[in-house]
């Protein structure tokens, strides 16, 4: 029967001619479309529960504990940190409202830090992987969006995991800043064939998106300024100065600069975007502290001696190379409380992520050719700019000669360049080669077979390291034993060493509650602190807690002059043995003392720190006999 005449029986009954078959086929339309992101929100869930784990095989320190409070502090009420000295990094705006309502979620306690931090990298990761795929369909987005991944899927245990999933720290900045790019992305790449992106007319609002997501993160971070404000400024300039350069050559006149601002008015605009954004930022921590706000420390930027730079350039390798998981040096990794040595298996993983080091370099080195051509991908190109200007501001500096902990202060580099490799090689290594002889033709078409068998090979052995690392025990709660100790002795709220004390406090539930001190004179410790904490009409600390062994995020033993006078004025303390705890794979023991007072530690601390930079002569020969020698001098407090 023809096909009208089948279509005229359907109507006949009440049926239109179109209506069989097309609800099955958009239902199949529709699960085509879903199971992308469906699969790629399934594969982010999974990959949470690995980072979760990763992130538990460390011990928990105060950094992560005081960002806890603060965050707990927000929750009830405090949105401004009114009364907190904050670190240099406020985190205002990004991690410290997720904590806050993961801390309504899983309540406050330690575990609620671990859970944070899978879930801040987790985002991070799904966040670059949508930036490396950009506006490609198909097999093109696929092989994007599987180099980024690899890249970033497996944190090498030690400085990766306390870089990557460990630590608050710049991984979260990346987050904001790429959201910021794949905005960009977005509304100015073009299109695939029939489908352009927006128009010229219809991004006016551009900028203004860009300086207000510029600004949001530049208030929770200073390094902003570092990987997103300038390198915009930057590739902006670079992509505008040729035409104006060409505009001067040809015509010499404004109408040419004209000409030229009506072309590039996009770059021009998103460059005083970049200088709008920083200053939403400074408005914003005027506003801040007009409303009675945290107080922020100054960043610790200093530059070194020439004559460093070099080793100091060595350690930034070695941090960088960790982070990518690709350092296979035997027995030089940073070592991790709570994790086995690394053994053989765990080398040959590491030596294969230098592959990921490789493609990472070969993104770099191709946009960097390509930087000051007109068709230039935008978005690498801000890439490109962010990673230079994050390494060099970095490797000159002071926060450069440590050890390779310290890599944190670049850590935007991993999905940075993950994404630049992804969207500059990506697709290259699956190209169709151009025609030639059959033979040669032949012989090439294996490449990109070869290409696609490897990168397969290659994330199955990358998802093993990740499931072998996922296996790892979490580390045990370092202060269980001195927990138990002091809440035995009645000892409830005290005052000690800054590594110590809010982690106690948290992981006590506050059963037990230590406020940090400085070891010279015992001022209230101005970081992650609140000025609340310190008030002796509100709290009664009658104990300073000890702890005499170097270590990993430990040691505490104050001034012989703190300790005189306090048994000065509130009489010899009772010296209490509060025990010992063992870290594994070589961390010292710790031990601890708890010095308990008759009186109120905090009533005597505004005294203590307005006597000993000073200190009268009876103090000084008692200081002298205990062995200490020391003269009268503002250096007896340091």
């Amino acid at each position: 029967m023809p096909n009208t005449a089948r279509r005229a029986e359907r109507e006949l009954d009440g049926v239109p001619g179109d209506a069989g078959p097309a609800p099955a086929a958009r239902t199949r339309t529709v699960l085509r479309r879903l199971a992308g992101p469906a699969g790629f929100l399934l594969l982010l869930a999974v990959l949470f529960y690995a980072y979760l784990r990763l992130s538990q095989t460390y011990p928990e320190n105060s950094d992560e504990a005081n960002i806890l409070l603060m965050a707990d502090d927000m929750l009830h009420g405090n949105l401004f940190l009114s009364g907190w000295h904050v670190s240099d990094v406020p985190f205002i705006t990004t991690e410290l409202p997720e904590m806050a309502a993961l801390v309504s979620m899983f309540g406050l306690r330690l575990e609620t830090a671990h859970i944070a931090a899978a879930l801040t990298y987790t985002l991070v990761l799904g966040v670059a992987m949508l930036l490396a795929r950009g506006r490609s369909r198909g097999k093109k987005a696929v092989v994007r969006m599987a180099v980024a991944l690899g890249i970033m899927l497996a944190p090498q245990p030690g400085v990766g995991i306390f870089v990557a999933d460990f630590s608050v720290g710049h991984i979260g900045t990346a987050l904001p800043v790429m959201l910021t790019w794949l905005v960009l992305d977005w509304a100015i790449s073009p299109g695939a064939p029939g489908r352009p992106g927006p128009s010229r007319r219809a991004r006016w609002w551009l900028p203004v998106v860009a300086a207000v997501m510029l600004g949001w993160a530049e208030t929770t971070d200073p390094l902003v300024l570092v990987v997103a404000i300038l390198p915009m400024l930057a590739v902006c300039l670079a992509r505008v100065i040729p035409d104006l350069v060409r505009a001067a050559r040809d015509t010499g006149g404004a109408a040419g600069f004209r000409s030229v601002a009506r072309a590039r008015w996009l770059e021009l605009s998103l460059a005083a975007a970049g200088g709008v954004g920083y200053v939403i930022a400074g408005v914003s921590g005027l506003l801040l502290r007009h409303a009675g706000g945290f107080v922020q420390q100054a960043v610790p930027y200093n530059f070194d001696s020439p004559g460093k730079w070099f080793m100091q350039g060595r350690v930034v390798v070695h941090g960088l190379l960790e982070i990518f998981g690709a350092y296979f040096v035997p027995g030089q990794q940073e070592p991790q409380a709570g994790a086995p040595a690394p053994g053989t298996l765990d080398q040959v993983l590491a030596f294969a992520h230098l592959a990921g080091v490789i493609l990472a370099i070969w993104g770099a080195c191709a946009i960097a050719r390509r930087f000051f051509r007109a068709d230039a991908d935008f978005v690498s190109q801000l890439l490109l700019a962010g990673i230079i200007a994050n390494i060099a501001a970095y490797v000159p500096s002071a926060l450069a000669d440590h050890s390779a902990l310290n890599t944190r202060e670049v850590a935007p580099v991993l999905p940075f360049a993950a994404v630049l490799a992804a969207r500059m090689v990506g697709e290259r290594l699956l190209r169709a080669p151009a025609a030639g002889p059959p033979l040669l033709a032949r012989a090439k078409n294996a490449g990109p077979r070869l290409a696609a068998g490897s990168l397969t090979v290659l994330m199955a052995f990358y998802a093993f390291g990740l499931a072998r690392q996922a296996e790892t025990p979490p580390a045990a709660e370092p202060y269980a034993t001195l927990v138990s100790y002091l809440k035995n002795h009645h000892l409830d709220y005290g005052i000690g060493g800054y590594w110590e004390s809010s982690v106690i406090t948290v992981e006590s539930g506050g059963s037990v509650t230590i406020r940090a001190v400085s070891a010279a004179c015992l001022r209230p410790y101005q970081w992650e602190s609140k000025a609340e904490w310190y008030d002796p009409s509100r709290h009664r600390a009658d104990f300073l807690l000890l702890d005499n062994v170097p270590g990993f995020f430990s040691q505490f033993s104050p001034a012989p002059g703190a300790l005189i006078l306090l048994n000065n004025w509130l009489g010899t303390a009772k010296h209490e043995d509060a025990g010992s705890h063992k870290m594994v794979n070589g961390f010292p023991l710790y031990q601890y003392e708890a010095r308990v007072y008759s009186g109120n530690l905090l009533s005597q601390l505004p005294r203590l720190y307005a006597t000993l930079p000073n200190p009268p002569a009876s103090l000084v020969r008692q200081m002298n006999a205990a062995g200490n020698k020391v003269t009268r001098g503002p250096d007896t407090c340091s």
